[in-house]
């Protein structure tokens, strides 16, 4: 029996394998470090060293402008203007002054709208006061006593407590164009200017204007908050008017000679 006797590897083999795998794991191990490496650095690094991004801004919606009513040529319907300023002051306390001349005369109206109640002071050389409420009207005599009489609808001293027939009388004529939207104590608002100097607008009375200047203050529930005007007539004569709107709880002061008793 032959018995075939099995060669083993060449030791050289083995002596080239072994750094082979040897350099194989080094590169592994390395490898693995670098790795390790860069989690850091992707991971959770918040040294000082490290950029910070800066978030791009989040974009907001801008407040939608103040519209108001426009006609086909696209300036301020102010009739409509007027209206809703009427409609608007239906269902609100409100205070509302005009001022002619500088001092010449001052109207106030007060309305109460929870109580019902109007309240009128017209002032020029005197003073005249009263107070509509449940169908009777309050006034005031000069010695202190109140007179009380049948009120109806019907106001003292003024055309109505909005004062749109004010508006009225002085816008009548005029065109208004849109300049400017501002804020004022906390409350923003149109501005409307008119302007004319080379035309001539009849008003009541005989009377003829040969120049006007005139801006209104119009906020966002329809309001004519504020009107300065001031017109020239044909005689030279100037004529200033300072109408005010102020609403809210508050704005409705009844007088304190007002009890609601019958004299």
């Amino acid at each position: 029996m032959v018995v075939r006797r099995r060669g083993l590897p060449d030791s050289s083999v083995y002596l080239s394998r072994r750094p082979e795998e040897a350099r194989v794991r080094r590169m592994l191990v390395l490898a693995v470090v670098v790795l390790a490496g860069c989690s850091g650095a992707f991971g959770g690094d918040t040294s000082s060293d490290t950029p910070e991004l800066t978030p791009a801004p989040v974009p907001t919606a801008s407040a939608p402008e103040l519209s108001l009513p426009v006609t086909a040529d696209g300036t301020p319907a102010v009739g409509r203007i007027i209206a809703d300023h009427r409609a608007a002051l239906s269902t609100r306390d409100f205070h509302r002054r005009v001022v002619v001349g500088g001092n010449l005369s001052t109207t106030d109206v007060w309305v109460d709208r929870d109580g019902k109640r109007t309240r009128v002071r017209h002032v020029t050389d005197t003073t005249d006061e009263a107070v509509v409420a449940d169908g009777r009207r309050y006034e005031r005599r000069a010695d202190g006593s109140v007179r009380v009489s049948p009120g109806g609808w019907e106001l003292p001293y003024v055309d109505s407590a909005s004062g749109r027939f004010v508006l009225q009388r002085h816008v009548a004529g005029l065109v208004y164009n849109r300049t400017d939207t501002v804020t004022r104590n906390g409350t923003e608002m149109a501005v409307l200017r008119a302007n004319t100097t080379d035309s001539t607008l009849s008003r009541p009375g005989s009377r003829t204007i040969v120049a006007a200047n005139s801006t209104l203050y119009v906020d966002g529930n329809g309001i004519v908050r504020a009107m300065d005007h001031r017109e020239r007539y044909a005689g030279g004569t100037v004529r200033t008017v300072r109408f005010r709107v102020w609403t809210g709880e508050g704005t409705a002061v009844m007088p304190e000679w007002f009890t609601e008793r019958e004299t």
